[in-house]
């Protein structure tokens, strides 16, 4: 028998784009930010796309492209691919509290109420 993990989102809603979002969030600080969407990779398969995010002590989070699970979005990812990231993502080590935003890809700092995927440019 195999036995896994089921993530459940700590938040699930729809963007303005249509695609739909789910946040997940670790104690390591770390989480995903999970979207199906038009605009998204995969999306247009029923796929979906994939971001790791880190928290600050604030709630606040940022894209996150230093981590060893990817240094870009994961696109095209079936549910069970979706699991099997959730779970890289948990095990991650946590970030340096000092450093959690310095050297990020991406520098915008997103409140838990604003939508963090935008359409693709």
């Amino acid at each position: 028998m195999d036995i896994r993990r089921i993530y459940e989102p700590y938040d699930a809603r729809p963007l303005e784009s249509g695609a739909v979002q789910k946040l997940y969030r670790f104690t390591n600080g770390y989480g995903a930010s999970v979207v199906k969407g038009e605009h998204t990779y995969g999306g247009d398969e029923g796929l979906w796309e994939l971001a790791v995010i880190v928290f600050n002590t604030n709630g606040e989070f940022a894209l996150d492209y230093t981590t060893p699970i990817t240094s870009d979005v994961e696109g095209h990812l079936t549910d069970d691919a979706v699991e099997v990231l959730l779970a890289k993502i948990e095990a991650l080590p946590e970030p340096n509290p000092i450093n959690r935003y310095s050297n990020r890809a991406h520098d915008k700092v997103h409140k838990l109420d604003n939508s963090l995927h935008k359409e693709k440019e």
